[in-house]
């Protein structure tokens, strides 16, 4: 089998050319999530990138920028050339990424999508279909549940629909995208198993006590609960660190309060250290949204990898196995996240070690992405083509 893999990202190490020095750094998460699976599924096939730049206008300083192929990870990663204008950027894009499909397609070849994405998808899912080739849907959100246009919600489920099979989080997911039962994997994440060789220390996370949220710091994923709850906890010794963008950004910002530290956005490998550093690692979302269901957030595989035990709220779309590895936050509110934080605080730095790394070994044996690509070709090698 031979992966076509349509996106918008770039290697880890043109990332770091193109952002360690700057404020903003662009689709970190998705870049994350796309790498990961990408170096997976290339240390089982052979796989070639199709690759638009996570670049905005705000973020180019030429008129253009085209880059060299390149390999990592084991995969072969060709980029469009990336245009300052913006509609120019997004039409030639496609144009370039339906070029770059059409000419590495292969007999065997299946082409993967990132859905969300949906120009560069649905340019790519056309020349999948005049090639003949598979394609198979990336998905990591739903569309109605993200606050697009009228106009990009109708073109990413008209991507979706077109796919032949899929890669989904949840399988409340599966009953809304794929109501005519394509061929499908859940995996709710995955972990990086380059973690594996990097061990965590056995005198960290002593003194002070560092509890830390790094993703989007937006009010919607419970940031505030979990800053009132903070405070109302009164930790001797504990601070919070929060890492990302996002609309509560400036709350935190205006906070006169030294034991709360906003970070701002870092690197991938630069949060992971932090984490690692850690004392406690929080994921507030609240549970009673819509969208909630229909997602796993992709730091509480992160999260877990560190070594570091975490403290979450109960995700519906976390599968059970998971939960003798976390503890959870039971009531979300800023009186129930202090209750929590209490809670897991009292335990003692060896206690906590010791949960730390049972999750770890948990997520880095059975959830690291060597692991669940492998769970997508063995779908699509057991499947018949839709």
């Amino acid at each position: 089998m031979h992966i076509i893999y349509a996106v918008t990202t770039c290697s880890e190490k043109t990332y770091r050319q193109l952002f360690s020095d700057t404020a903003q750094k662009p689709a970190f998460q998705s870049q994350k999530y796309h790498r990961l699976l990408i170096e997976g599924l290339a240390s089982h096939v052979a796989v070639d990138v199709a690759a638009t730049l996570p670049l905005n206008r705000s973020l180019m300083d030429t008129a253009s920028l085209a880059l060299s192929p390149e390999e990592e990870g084991g995969a072969r990663y060709q980029y469009a050339v990336a245009y300052r204008n913006p509609i120019r950027k997004i039409l030639s894009g496609a144009r370039q990424v339906y070029s770059t499909v059409c000419k590495l397609a292969k007999p065997d070849s299946v082409v993967f999508v990132d859905c969300l994405n949906c120009t560069t998808a649905l340019f790519a899912q056309l020349a999948a279909r005049k090639k003949g080739c598979r394609c198979v849907g990336i998905i990591t959100d739903l569309p109605d549940m993200l606050g697009y246009s009228k106009l990009y919600r109708s073109l990413t489920n008209r991507v979706i629909a077109g796919c032949t099979d899929y890669v989904l989080l949840t399988e409340q997911m599966n009953a809304r995208v794929n109501p005519t039962g394509k061929p499908h994997v859940i995996l709710e994440g995955h972990a990086d198993i380059a973690m594996a060789s990097r061990q965590p220390s056995a005198d960290r996370k002593l003194h002070p006590r560092i509890c830390l949220y790094a993703g989007s710091v937006q009010k919607i994923y419970g940031l505030e609960n979990l800053v009132k709850g903070f405070l109302l906890a009164d930790l001797p010794d504990t601070r919070l660190a929060i890492y990302g963008p996002g609309d509560y950004v400036e709350d935190l910002k205006a906070l006169d309060d030294p034991r709360i530290r906003y970070g701002g956005m870092l690197l991938s490998s630069e949060i992971v250290e932090k984490e690692m550093e850690a004392t406690l690692l929080v994921n507030p979302r609240p549970t009673d949204a819509e969208f909630v269901k229909y997602s796993f957030p992709s730091k509480t595989m992160e999260y877990m990898a560190s070594g570091t035990p975490v403290l979450t709220t109960d995700l519906p779309g976390m599968p059970r196995e998971y939960l003798p590895y976390v503890n959870l936050i039971r009531k979300e509110t800023p009186e129930g996240v202090a209750d929590a934080l209490r809670e897991v605080l009292s335990r003692s730095d060896e206690d906590l070690m010791q949960q730390g790394l049972q999750a770890r070994r948990f997520v880095l044996e059975t959830r690291n992405n060597v692991v669940q690509a492998e769970k997508i070709l063995t779908m699509l090698e057991s499947t018949e083509r839709n």
